[in-house]
């Protein structure tokens, strides 16, 4: 549920998550997380002028390429949410910064969060440089959730490896898994015993390349560096990085 909207630099919505948000445990899952943060994203964008059906029109879109997301406390039912993003950083480039900082009723910190996008020209399916005017529009701030930048990469080696069947829900608009998809299908690859805890802190995705829809896929598991590891492969081809600690 929107709430407000504020054309300034920081962008607020409170939200009331729903019934389906909630897992058998009562408890707000990872993916109503994620989705939660992306339609408040796009709720920015419409209100910076910078719409995503519009965009789409004129033949660009932003690609999400990387998700960060920090779990203080994990919302139970019935808990509202005080959600604030802004786009960060002094220059446009090729891609951009996004930050997110959820609180409870009393204004206690719950998550924290950031993403990654980056532009992309439709007609030439090539990245494009983001332009002074569409990077302005969205009066970026200096300030981040994160004081540290963490990078992700993919191990040479796995414990084990499952086969996922995706269904058509998992698939968006544009015949591709939605990137909010992503952290159920690595669940799957996870041991039963780390499923049954459901109490991981900090999940990190990195998306290189689009699940199709009819593709094979699989995810590789490792538990590796205390965070457990799983890599989602389409056809054999490594598509992207689920890091859950």
């Amino acid at each position: 549920m929107q709430d407000k909207k504020e054309n300034s630099m920081f962008y607020k919505e409170i939200y009331n998550p729903r019934p389906s948000d909630y897992n058998r445990n009562g408890k707000l899952s990872y993916e109503a997380i994620l989705q939660l943060l992306e339609n408040t994203a796009g709720n920015h964008s419409a209100n910076s002028g910078d719409s995503i059906a519009d965009a789409n029109k004129n033949g660009i879109a932003w690609i999400l390429t990387e998700w960060r997301v920090q779990i203080l406390h994990r919302p139970e039912n019935g808990e509202s949410l005080n959600i604030t993003t802004w786009v960060r950083g002094k220059a446009p480039a090729s891609a951009v910064y996004r930050d997110f900082l959820l609180t409870d009723e009393n204004g206690t910190e719950v998550i924290r969060a950031e993403a990654k996008f980056a532009l992309f020209d439709l007609a030439t399916s090539r990245l494009t440089r983001i332009s002074e005017e569409l990077f302005g529009s969205y009066q970026p701030e200096d300030k981040t959730v994160f004081g540290d930048a963490q990078r992700l990469c993919a191990p040479s080696e796995y414990t084990s490896e499952t086969e996922l069947k995706l269904r058509r829900s998992d698939i968006d608009f544009n015949g591709h898994v939605h990137n909010t998809r992503y952290v159920d299908l690595a669940m799957e690859a996870l041991p039963n015993e780390i499923i049954a805890s459901d109490d991981f802190t900090d999940i990190h995705i990195l998306y290189a390349k689009p699940v199709m829809e009819r593709a094979v896929v699989k995810a590789n598991y490792v538990f590796k560096d205390s965070a457990y590891l799983v890599a989602v492969y389409a056809d054999d081809i490594y598509c992207a990085l689920v890091e859950f600690k």
